[in-house]
Order: C-alpha cells, then structure tokens, then sequence
C-alpha cells in the first residue's frame, strides 16, 4: 500500500509541474532555408564577340532588413520563420550572373577575354509580409529586388551609365511565403540588358556604326580596322613620298611628315591616329608630299572623312623641274 501511494504521489506532482516547465520553455521560430537560383538555363544567342567580360557584384542589402513583419501584429511577427541562405547574396548573384551571360554566349571570367568589366549592385531585396497566422491559414508576402549596373571598357572608361533593373514576386501559402525573394532576384538580374551590353563587346565592321568612338590605339575601333588603299605615282617615277596628319580639331593633333616611301608608291593600310572619330575625321585632313632632287616638292592634301568612305588615297605628281 505504501508503494501504490508513492506512485500516486510521484504522478501527481508530475501533472502539477509539467504545465509550469512547458511554459517556461521558448519556442524558438521555425527556419526557412531561402535558395536563391545560382544557375540560368538560357539559350546561346551571342556568338563571335571580340570581347569578353568580368562580372563585379556588391551589394547595399544587410541581412537583416531582407524580411519586412511590420505589417503583421506584434505575437504574428515573432512567431515569423527566420530566413537564411546557404550562400550570401553578393555570391548567389555572382554565380547566376555568370552562368546567365555564359548561356547567352559571352566570354566570361577568362583573363584572355575579360576586357570588360560588368558592375552589378544590389540595392533593394527585401519580403514584405502582409499576412501570416498559422491557426487561420493565411499567408500573403511579396518581394521587390533592385539591381544597378554600368559597363566599363578596357580602358576602364565607363561606356553604358548605371541603369536600372528590378524583379517582383508574390506568395499566398505557407511552403512558399519566402519565395517571392527568389522570384524576385532571378527576374532583376535577367533584367540586365545583355544585347546591350553584348553590342560593345563587337568591334563595330564600318567607322559609321561607331561615329564618336575615338582611335585609342589598342585596336579596339572600326576605324583602326578600315583598310585604306595608297596608289601614289609621279612623272617622272622615283620621288620620295611624305604624309603628316593636319588637324583643326582639338581631339586629334598635328604630325610631322612621315616618310614611307618612293613612287610609284601602293599599299593598304589601317588608321592609326590618336583621338580620330568618324566624327571629327572632316576637321582631318592627311597632306601627301613628293620630293626629288632638281624637282619642286608638291603637297596635296585629302580630306579624311572622304578618305574613309571612299578607302583610298589616290594622286598622281607632274613633277616640275627647278629652274636653274
């Protein structure tokens, strides 16, 4: 009897404090493991591109402002799930952006093609959560992600100014209250405007398609791709020929006379003048001299921009005699 009554006792405390030591206990909020798409399954549309690029993320996103609760009551906002990725969110974007352009047929990452540099940077990527009563069944949230980003050249010279790409989503159940965020991100960087950015990666064929791009010297212009015939000739044969570049632009400066050779005088060449442009190649213009002893030296002189359409510079020199 007295073994009975100490099992009845024993029993009876345990109903008494259990209660009390599950109040006490916290209930810690469920966690959501948030994936972000680090891969783009797009088809090639690029090919051939003369240049390639390097993808730079950053990102003004802190991890703690990405889940916006204040619409929900306070206990709701609480009881919320805590958010987290495997990868950060600089990462996640590197990694899609990469295989997105790579889908679409750009060189990427290599250091024997990534001559451009692509500045990407997050500035907005947050879930707003409207409603989220787990007893209800209500569930409603929805995420807006804002991208910036802006080209440089090799020369590190911005070509495309930061614009702007932005990405929403939405949710209405439980398994997916978080996945605006993805939706959100994938739909921002696919945003980015690639046949954009894929247009400066190609050498333009003709100087007109790239009119104020200047002649840096690095082979990078249409212009320092334009094969320009020379036929120069004299009577008689045998004159030394000059060429200097004459400028009344401030873009490109004056030269002194090159010799590169006697008549009849043929070859093709490309432009190499620093600063010249499509533009500003009608302030241009190349005088041509002959030279021979006992003869008169001659000029002409071509206009550069008439040069480049018509891809020649042609002249013939009737020597004159100096008088003795």
């Amino acid at each position: 009897m007295k073994t009975i009554g100490k099992l009845f006792a024993l029993a009876l405390a345990l109903l008494v404090t259990t209660p009390a030591a599950d109040a006490k206990k916290k209930v810690e909020p469920a966690r959501i493991n948030l994936e972000l798409p680090t891969y783009a399954n797009v088809s090639q549309r690029y090919g051939n591109l003369d240049y390639g690029v390097r993808i730079n993320v950053s990102s003004d996103v802190r991890s703690g402002d990405m889940i916006n609760t204040n619409d929900l009551p306070s206990k709701e906002a609480a009881d919320f799930p805590q958010v987290y990725m495997d990868y950060s969110l600089t990462q996640s974007a590197k990694q899609f952006l990469d295989s997105y352009a790579s889908g679409l047929g750009l060189k990427v990452g290599s250091s024997a093609y990534s001559d451009f540099v692509l500045r990407v940077r997050i500035s907005d990527f947050r879930l707003r959560v409207r409603d989220y009563n787990l007893k209800k069944r209500v569930f409603s949230s929805s995420a807006a992600a804002v991208v910036s980003w802006e080209l440089y050249n090799p020369e590190n010279q911005l070509v495309i100014s930061a614009t702007t790409s932005t990405g929403r989503g939405s949710a209405n159940t439980k398994e997916a209250i978080a996945h605006p965020l993805a939706q959100a991100f994938e739909q921002a960087l696919a945003g980015i405007d690639w046949d954009r950015i894929a247009s400066q990666l190609k050498i333009a064929k003709t100087a007109k398609q790239e009119k104020n791009k200047e002649v840096e010297g690095m082979g990078n212009s249409a212009l320092e791709h334009t094969v320009i015939r020379w036929n120069i000739v004299s009577r008689p044969q045998g004159a030394d020929v000059y060429w200097r570049v004459v400028s009344s632009t401030p873009d490109v400066a004056n030269t002194n006379a090159n010799y590169v050779g006697t008549t009849p005088y043929e070859s093709t060449e490309a432009f190499d003048i620093k600063g010249l442009s499509y533009n500003n190649s009608g302030n241009v213009q190349i005088e041509v001299s002959c030279e021979k002893p006992g003869y008169l030296t001659q000029r002409k002189r071509f206009n550069l921009r008439q040069a480049i359409d018509q891809k020649e510079i042609s002249a013939k020199f009737n020597l004159v005699k100096e008088e003795e």
